[in-house]
């Protein structure tokens, strides 16, 4: 046996239809003695990993190319298979498929069907070659199994795939009997996923044999041990001793997406196997030379078993750690990086200033005010955007109609208020109280984008019974729209009611605001977990918390008077026992979270598809948006697998002035990553716990509990769902930070996005401390109000990562029309579901290419090439709308220019193209509006704009009739 694992048969790659036939077989040679008789048998050693071999079927191909009819499968275990098929081409070589499937279901989400045994031979052939007896198949001349073969590199369950046979683990266990744990040093290459079985290759093997590995100078050098346990294993960990670098395991902890250290516990049951991975990091100034070492495996109740290591440096430096070349698994060592886990502000967010008033602290940032009582709780929030959200100086407006206050139904004495600073971008408090029969811990923290959290821990000192409620009285004239908690984005309601549903409802945050001044409340606990998005919500839904859902009588509610809209979580009575604790975490996101920036919006003209940068050029684009399956990026979220052709296409687009951004997200991961089987080793820590199933290749090699990812069926690329909080997202933090300072991107696009605020601010970072320009992030979403996502709106859903996100696509399933009544048709919808303008960010339409004239008020075109918006562009440039400053139709009781029509809206541009004004009707029939500015009626002008609107001249007081839906884009004067 050499480096193919398997003991009986030399391993390669085949090629044949593997949609039809499945991604293995077996080749076996019949020669001329043998097909001279009308049958013959073949022992199959296929020593499969699939749960149940028998209830597969088995197809036979002859040297032509066709189905050998006649085929009898006598036998299907685990271990081999016995079949007998007719030679109906002669002597040759005959291929064996024994893991045939259909797809069925959507190609982007298919499921795996393998075929069951079908009965394809004659009886009569079957009976005239004794096949009807039990010994008839012993009986037979032999063809002989020679070869395995795979459809392609990555199907192959060469090396470790292959299980070891029953005969062969009970030699293994009388062998060694005396130890409870054996040790096989094994390639990086090889690594052994989440084959639970012994191999072949280690049952063969002697155990404890030295490792021999070779390393070169500047490498992090991934290092694998495999473990065969011969009894149960409950808490195996492991060491390197000896090497004078630094080492660490990477299977038992290591740092968090936060930066705190953590311990992983790995179980391995008896007669399993299992594997232990190790990082050495070699530093460059590292003679070259032999290093010896030893690996040292225990576990509780177990004695330490050693495997030797030797460790060969060459001469040869790589640079970053040889994260360069992904065979290498260099970028393991990313999995523990603190890359930009820091306190640090990130443009445009300025450090948050602190000032000490009477009897509590004023904290200052960008466009916001948070002035803190003694007890620890906002009292006073104030937004300095101004009404048209373009810039963060305006005059002061309170948020609050009186401070946050956290009820726990009695009296309680409050301590100092206590603040720290551990860096510019974030400011600490906290503060005790108690009252009776409780102990109160609060603890808070604002950052520098207007993330404010308070956690509340209640701490019951003798039994007792509590009724917490929260209160955020919000001033009704700023409250004037809301979102979240089952509302899609609409006028702010005067009573609402919610109750907490987690299973089919991703719900746990409510906004409630007006365009420059608005906050976003989320409720949470301790035992909080991101849940999984976009149609995988159902496999890992929210925990509900259970502070704020209470004995199941807690919810929110809403309550309208004199002024004020009073936005009230509460948990209904709740009894703790003494030492008992219940921790009520609330998160205001304080928006907008940054000015819009109209002139970028209207002077960034994306190109949302593949095509040579010459072609973009000619198109009139200048940003190119590279999704997954395409030539320079052609695996789903790993564009480091394409890093030359990447850094070729850049490199050519930048010549031509074109700005390139690529599809990565966090949320899928490419079957194609050459880390893959070390992250599916690691249970359920990167990658979901869910059903399985899904494409063929998930099943064969990921086994089970596993949710499937995305499919891209043109470039038979698979994915698989990551976790929502992991390890994974250091490591996807430092690619991005490579892909921008090595290869040169400008920038990301991001598809539904599946990691939170801190992940997201690490990536701007990381963006925005190389290249000549600032970075570019988009954010597309499917709408996320459905039942597969748990009925939440998109851009509440998101809101926490939009302070670092440039532009929004709102996307697939947005209602743009409003048709019989639906959202689209409400203006306030846009406005809070769609346009991203009450977060400080503006966007573009997707669904049928949106609706062109009501996006224009909102500043959004759809994005080419799916959508020719050029006459849009070249208007924009005629116009010279990119040097205009824009004031939108949400501004204020004063606009630039009036409709005189509450369906009819305007927003307008001032500058040196004059005043420009885009035109909106969401009137059920035509209208006719006379538009008017602060000193009367104004004539018009409409250039001709193709698919928009006719060149049209309307004198001063001349009504403007505006169809349903539609609108115009004119300048005044």
């Amino acid at each position: 046996m050499g480096e193919t694992g398997h003991p009986e048969l030399a391993c390669g790659i085949g090629s044949w239809d593997s949609d039809v036939y499945g991604n293995h077989r077996l080749l076996v040679r019949a020669d001329a003695t043998d097909t001279a008789a009308p049958a013959v048998a073949a022992e199959l050693p296929w020593r499969r990993q699939d749960p149940d071999p028998g209830a597969v079927d088995v197809i036979v191909i002859g040297p032509s190319g066709e189905r050998v009819r006649n085929t009898v499968t006598v036998d299907a275990t685990a271990e081999r298979g016995r079949i007998a098929f007719e030679p109906v081409d002669g002597p040759g070589t005959y291929a064996v498929h024994y893991l045939p499937y259909a797809h069925t279901g959507k190609p982007y989400y298919p499921q795996a069907a393998y075929r069951p045994p079908t009965r394809t031979a004659d009886p009569g052939w079957v009976h005239r070659c004794g096949l009807h007896d039990a010994d008839g198949w012993g009986k037979l001349p032999r063809a002989h199994a020679f070869a395995y073969e795979a459809a392609s590199a990555v199907d192959s369950f060469a090396p470790l795939g292959f299980a070891a046979t029953q005969d062969e683990c009970v030699r293994v266990q009388q062998t060694h009997g005396d130890a409870q744990l054996l040790l096989y040093g094994e390639d990086r290459t090889h690594p052994l996923g989440r084959y639970e079985r012994l191999p072949a290759r280690w049952a063969l093997a002697t155990p404890f044999t030295p490792l021999d590995v070779t390393a070169d100078r500047g490498e992090f050098h991934a290092v694998q041990v495999g473990v065969y346990a011969l009894q149960e294993l409950a808490d195996v960990r492991g060491e390197i001793r000896g090497l004078p670098f630094s080492t660490r395991c990477l299977s038992t902890g290591g740092i968090d997406a936060r930066g705190q250290a953590f311990g992983r516990r790995v179980a391995i049951g008896q007669g399993r196997a299992g594997a232990l991975w190790f990082g050495v990091e070699v530093p460059e100034e590292a003679q070259p030379g032999l290093y010896e070492g030893e690996i040292a495996v225990r576990a509780p109740g177990v004695p330490e078993r050693v495997l030797p290591l030797r460790i060969t440096v060459g001469r040869d430096v790589v640079p970053d750690g040889g994260a360069g070349e992904p065979w290498r698994l260099a970028r393991l060592g990313w999995l523990d990086s603190t890359l930009a886990q820091d306190d640090e502000p990130v443009a445009p967010f300025t450090p948050v200033e602190v000032a000490a008033t009477d009897d509590g602290q004023r904290l200052t940032l960008l466009g916001r005010t948070v002035e803190l009582g003694p007890e620890g709780l906002p009292r006073r929030l104030v937004s300095t955007f101004t009404p048209s959200v373009t810039r963060a100086d305006g005059p002061p407006r309170d948020l609050l109609a009186a401070p946050v206050t956290l009820d726990l139904g009695r009296p309680l004495a409050h301590g100092p208020l206590s603040l720290d600073r551990p860096g510019p971008a974030r400011v600490r408090w906290s503060s005790r109280a108690a009252g009776q029969d409780v102990l109160l811990r609060t603890e808070g923290e604002l950052e520098a984008d207007g993330f404010l959290v308070v956690r509340a821990t209640v701490e019951a000192t003798a039994d007792t019974e509590l009724d917490v409620t929260l209160d955020v009285p919000v001033r009704e004239e700023v409250a004037r729209y809301a979102m979240g908690l089952d509302l899609t984005g609409r006028a702010c309601p005067a009573a609402y009611d919610w109750a907490w549903d987690t299973p089919t409802r991703n719900q746990d945050s409510f906004w409630l605001g007006d365009p420059a001044a608005g906050l976003q409340l989320s409720l949470r606990d301790e035992h909080y977990a991101r849940p999984l998005n976009t149609n995988y919500y159902r496999e890992k839904p929210l925990r509900t918390p259970r502070s704020w859902a209470g004995d199941g009588t807690g919810g929110v509610r809403l309550r309208t008077s004199e002024g004020v809209r009073c936005l009230s979580a509460f948990s209904g009575p709740l009894t703790l026992r003494a030492g008992e604790t219940r921790c009520f975490e609330f998160r205001l996101l304080l928006t907008p979270f940054k000015p819009l920036d109209p002139a970028r919006q209207f002077s960034e003209r994306y190109f949302h598809a593949y095509a040579p940068p010459s072609e973009i050029a000619g198109y009139g684009a200048n940003v190119a948006n590279l999704h997954h399956a395409t030539p320079p990026n052609p695996y789903i979220n790993d564009p480091l697998l394409g890093a030359d052709a990447l850094r070729s296409y850049t490199e050519e687009a930048h010549r031509l002035g074109i700005q390139v951004k690529v599809y990565d997200t966090v949320r899928e991961l490419t079957r194609h990553t050459p880390e893959l089987p070390v992250l599916a080793s690691l249970g359920d820590e990167i990658f979901a716990p869910g059903p399985g199933g899904g494409h063929a290749w998930l099943r064969e090699h990921l086994g089970g509990n596993y949710v499937p990812g995305w499919v891209a069926p043109d470039v038979g690329d698979v994915a698989v769902v990551t976790s929502g909080d992991s390890r994974w997202h250091n490591s996807y933090v430092s690619g991005i930070e490579r892909l921008r300072r090595v290869v040169g991107v400008d920038g990301l696009y991001l598809d539904d996005v599946a990691y939170d605020r801190t992940t997201m601010k690490r990536v701007r970072k990381v963006l925005s401390a190389s290249g000549e320009r600032p970075p570019l992030v988009d954010l597309h979403s499917c709408n996320q109000y459905r039942e597969p996502d748990g009925f939440a709106s998109s851009a509440n859903l998101y809101a926490e990562l939009l302070p670092y996100v440039d532009r929004l696509w709102l996307g697939e399933l947005f209602d743009y029309e409003g048709e019989d009544g639906a959202a689209g048709g409400d203006p306030a919808y846009w406005l809070v579901e769609i346009s991203g303008i009450c977060f400080g960010l503006m966007g573009e339409m997707l669904e049928g290419g949106g609706n062109p004239w009501r996006g224009l008020v909102f500043g959004m075109t759809a994005r080419a090439p799916m959508t020719d918006v050029r006459p849009l562009w070249r208007a924009f440039d005629q116009l010279r709308l990119p040097e205009a400053e824009m004031t939108g139709w949400w501004a204020g009781d004063a606009p630039p220019v009036r409709t005189g029509r509450d369906d009819v809206l305007a927003t307008t541009w001032e500058g040196p193209g004059g005043t420009v004004t885009a035109l909106a009707s969401w009137a059920a029939e035509p209208v006719d509006i006379t538009l008017a500015t602060a000193t009367g009626p104004t004539t018009a002008y409409a250039p001709e704009i193709e698919n928009f609107q006719p060149e049209r001249k309307f004198a001063a007081g001349e009504a403007i009739r505006v169809e349903p839906g539609r609108g115009w884009l004119v300048r005044l004067g």
